[in-house]
């Protein structure tokens, strides 16, 4: 069985709107013809009526004193007219006196009765009727007839009766018509055509709204709906884009609270396990370094031997070092601050890797802002320094360059103090960039994977931001921002200085 596929709003909009568009045109045209018309046809009356009367006044002696030949003059000189078909003159006993040549020539013999009107010209009454007219050659003459008394001193002697082509009436009437009917037309025409540009106005933003509801119902909740605003649809729009974005906020709040909850998880594991190696790793590895120590400064060692236990020291401070980032990622966070100078603690940081700059002849360039002192944790922030400045020194070549600057800037939040540590090393591969925070992520033999992810941890504590900028093969620049909160004005001053 074959079903109708139902009409979308556009086509049902433009449908209803041409068809009462039509309705209201007919209905207009149908009003204007009847009234042009009626127009027509009145005024027509009132030119056959006027000529009437001005034969029934010019012709009272005539008829009176039986002047024929004034009473033809009359008629004839009325049918000069070209709308007159025809022009009679009766006598009281409804007796011809006097008719145009044409008249007589091509109209039938009914034409010239009028004893049945005469007794209805007594009262007074002047006769008007519409007839088709039959010519002795058969055409059909469209004719409005006037019959009108001729009174003398309140006594009827006659009667005129005039016949007025309809034809220039009828043509006027059909030209009205045929420009009505154009005119509605044109109208239907450019009301089509304005329903389908009001339909594309209105359909487009719903349809947009119902593409937009498809695709954040797909979960693609970046998806913005773009309909300018003004009216209802508009409004309409703004709340949906508004009500995906909260969805789209709330969304990534909640995964970033299911990432602190794992988190929260692996560092719990991570702590306990922590525990269990400082306890069960580091009394052990201080006994086995402080007696390689010992044995190193045996005066009996000869140098490949030194060298080995140069080699076994290192890898003790490897196991060391591992056991502290592992202590503390998985500490619990907690800030002990104080005012601190933030160049003092880059210094500070800058002298536990003068060995690695030393051995790979790298260049340390600061560039100091002299800021105010800030309040944080020392102890906390100049490991985060620390971890950033020696993957700086791991990534750098030989003779490689290493920048460190300080600055202050104001922000819409207050004012700010910036740490940029740039290097011209091995740069990070794009692929990695969005997993090197991560705990445990690194590209080196020998790292943890804990540098960068505890640094983050301790700028974020302190209300600031980490961020990395790097061009594989070129360097990286890793810049923490850190606020300033609260200063007296005095301390500000130092840092304007």
């Amino acid at each position: 069985m074959w079903r109708i596929a139902p009409l979308s709003l556009r086509d049902r909009f433009i449908l209803s709107s041409t068809a009462l568009i039509t309705v209201l045109m007919s209905i207009v045209i149908f009003f204007v013809e009847m009234e042009r018309t009626a127009a027509l046809k009145k005024r027509a009356e009132e030119h056959a009526s006027s000529i009437a009367q001005m034969m029934a006044d010019l012709s009272e002696n005539s008829i009176m004193y039986y002047d024929l030949v004034a009473l033809q003059q009359n008629v004839e000189r009325a049918a000069e007219d070209e709308d007159i078909v025809f022009a009679i003159i009766f006598n009281r006993e409804a007796r011809i006196l006097a008719a145009n040549a044409d008249a007589k020539e091509i109209f039938p013999e009914e034409l010239f009765e009028m004893t049945a009107e005469m007794g209805r010209l007594e009262r007074d009454e002047v006769i008007k009727r519409e007839f088709g007219l039959e010519t002795t050659d058969g055409r059909i003459v469209e004719v409005l007839e006037v019959v009108a008394p001729v009174f003398v001193e309140g006594e009827l002697w006659g009667a005129i009766k005039l016949g007025l082509s309809l034809a220039e009436v009828n043509a006027e009437i059909q030209r009205t018509r045929i420009g009505l009917i154009s005119l509605g037309f044109l109208g239907l025409t450019f009301g089509a055509l304005g329903s389908v540009f009001l339909a594309n106005r209105i359909s487009r933003p719903l349809e947009s709204l119902v593409e937009g509801t498809i695709r954040v119902a797909r979960g693609d909740l970046q998806h913005r709906i773009d309909i300018p605003p003004g009216d209802e649809i508009g409004e309409l729009a703004a709340n949906f884009n508004r009500m995906t974005a909260q969805i789209l906020d709330d969304r990534e709040k909640l995964e970033e609270a299911s990432q602190k909850l794992t988190e929260a998880e692996k560092l719990a594991t991570i702590g306990r396990l922590a525990t269990a190696l400082a306890h069960e790793i580091r009394n052990p590895l201080t006994a086995v370094k402080l007696n390689i120590q010992k044995i190193g400064k045996h005066p009996a060692l000869n140098e490949i031997e030194r060298e080995q236990i140069g080699i076994a020291e290192t890898g003790v401070q490897q196991v060391e070092k591992l056991v502290k980032d592992i202590l503390s990622y998985a500490r619990a966070p907690q800030l002990y601050k104080e005012e601190f100078d933030l160049e003092n603690l880059l210094e500070d940081a800058l002298r536990f890797v003068e060995e690695p700059v030393e051995e790979k002849h790298i260049e340390i360039v600061t560039e100091f802002d002299h800021l105010p002192p800030i309040n944080v944790d020392g102890d906390q922030l100049r490991s985060a320094f620390l971890n950033t400045l020696l993957n700086a020194t791991e990534a750098v070549p030989a003779g490689g360059v290493i920048f460190v600057r300080t600055k202050q800037q104001e922000t819409d939040n207050g004012l700010v103090a910036i740490v940029s540590i740039e290097d011209n090393g091995a740069g990070i591969e794009e692929s990695d960039m969005g997993s090197i925070f991560e705990a445990f992520f690194t590209t080196k033999s020998l790292g943890t994977g804990l540098g960068l992810t505890n640094a983050r941890k301790v700028i974020e504590l302190h209300g600031g931001r980490i961020e990395v900028a790097s061009v594989a093969g070129q360097g990286t620049t890793i810049t923490m921002t850190l606020p300033y909160g609260s200063l007296a004005s005095s301390e500000l001053a130092i840092g304007e200085a």
